[in-house]
Order: C-alpha cells, then sequence, then structure tokens
C-alpha cells in the first residue's frame, strides 16, 4: 500500500508548509540546516515562505559544496571552528575576531562565517535579552534578497511583546519600508544595537538597560510573516557581528 503524504509531515524528502511556520522551525524539525533547505528549493529570503508551499527536504547525508565566495564560507555539518579553519586556511584567531564568537567557539551547519575582520574583536556584553521568552537559532549570514546577506537574528516572539535594551545608552527611532519600525541604540562603549519590524515605539533618547523600547511586530518587508525582532550588533558602531553566543549569555 503506497505511503500517504500527510500536510506538515516529511514524506519522501518532501514538507507542506503549515501557518504559522519559518525557515528556522522547519529546519530545526527535519534536523536539517537552514542553508540545505534553501539552496534545494531556491529559497533566497527566509521570510518568504507560505502555507501550502511544499518544501523539498534534502537527505542528511547530502552536504552542500563548501562556499567561500565574497570572504564567507558555509560551516558544513559536523564542522567545528578547527576544521573550518583548517579547510579555509584562515587562522582561528582571525576566524573569532571576524565573527564576534566568545568562548566556547560554537558553530553550527548551515551558519555562515566572514573569512576577514571588517571592525575587529567585540566585547559585547548584554545586560537584559531583549525579548524574554523569544525563540531564536543562529540564522546569522543567511541569504537575503533585499541586501544579499542577514546580519543579525531573528527574535520569534508574538506580537505585542516588550522589546527591552539590552544595554544602558542612548535611542533613537526610525521608519523604513524594509525595517519597519526599527530602533538604533549605542552603548557606552560606541556598540551600536539595531532591531528592526517593531509593532510600536516605546521610550527613546537616554535609556536604562531594562527600559522599553518598543513591542515584537512585523512591520517593513516583515509584513504578513510571523511576528520577530530582527536583532543586529554592530562594535564601535561599525560592521554587524554575529549577536548569536550574546543571545544566547543573556537570554538562555
Amino acid at each position: 500500500m503506497a505511503a500517504l503524504a500527510i500536510a506538515g509531515m516529511a514524506a519522501t524528502g518532501r514538507y507542506t508548509v503549515r501557518r504559522g511556520d519559518t525557515l528556522s522551525s522547519i529546519a530545526m524539525r527535519q534536523n536539517r540546516s537552514i542553508s540545505a533547505i534553501a539552496i534545494a528549493n531556491g529559497v533566497t529570503d527566509p521570510d518568504r515562505i507560505f502555507a501550502g508551499q511544499v518544501l523539498t527536504i534534502p537527505d542528511a547525508g547530502t552536504k552542500p559544496a563548501p562556499a567561500a565566495v565574497g570572504g564567507i564560507v558555509v560551516v558544513q555539518p559536523g564542522e567545528t571552528l578547527t576544521r573550518v579553519s583548517a579547510r579555509t586556511g584562515v587562522p582561528m584567531a582571525t576566524l573569532i575576531a571576524a565573527n564576534g564568537l566568545v568562548k566556547p567557539y560554537y558553530v553550527y551547519a548551515g551558519g555562515q562565517l566572514r573569512l576577514g575582520s571588517r571592525n575587529g574583536a567585540s566585547t559585547v556584553n548584554l545586560q537584559r535579552c531583549p525579548v524574554a521568552g523569544a525563540r531564536f537559532m543562529n540564522d546569522w549570514g543567511f541569504p537575503r534578497a533585499d541586501t544579499g546577506f542577514h546580519e543579525g537574528n531573528d527574535l520569534m516572539a508574538k506580537q505585542g511583546v516588550p522589546i527591552v535594551a539590552p544595554v544602558s545608552g542612548v535611542v533613537t527611532h526610525r521608519v523604513g519600508t524594509i525595517g519597519g519600525n526599527a530602533f538604533r541604540l549605542v552603548g557606552a562603549d560606541g556598540t551600536m544595537y539595531y532591531g528592526a519590524h517593531m509593532k510600536s515605539f516605546g521610550k527613546s533618547g537616554r535609556v536604562k538597560a531594562g527600559d522599553v523600547l518598543g513591542t515584537v511586530g512585523d512591520t517593513g518587508d516583515a509584513k504578513g510573516g510571523p511576528p520577530h525582532l530582527h536583532f543586529e550588533v554592530h562594535p564601535g558602531g561599525g560592521a554587524a557581528v554575529n549577536p548569536y553566543p550574546y543571545l544566547v549569555a543573556a537570554c538562555r
């Protein structure tokens, strides 16, 4: 008797997207990397999948070809930072500085690492979790259709959940077609924190860690998708570094 394909379940390498699914949640449920699923389906924007869409789930043994285009390398399943360093020929110290990594230097399959420093090592220390109870994973470096490179992590939470200042500093608000309602927080050490897609604005000007900066939403190019806060960290006000290790320390 032929097996039946059940919506929302992997069957013969396929998955039917359900309402509320994200590429991150599907990847975790199917035990695959985000990039592997994206490559298999030609997905260029993780926020652009739709209920009813049928995705091909690649075999667990299939590895995407290593990539080092534009100074970026894709972490392969089972790789450690030491192995990435050996494969690329880039010293571990350079990889650590370029990506803002902190001990124990975890890397994750499907994640992307810069191969050269753009603004030096980071000493970021979040005093508060930006969105308490949010779900998130290391989606740094995911390819995007609009900006080319996902330079932050998405903190998934319900619409209207408070967003708080991760550190003390000065906050300004902005509204744009991509980020929607967004904040820019500059800490005492010059590190800039950026948050996007908020539903509403909170406090601006000089703030303390824990002050409410707004609420989780789906504004900008996230409209109609799962509500979340797109969160970036820019040490010294320069290029973004991967915020994942700092979020893990502050939120889990």
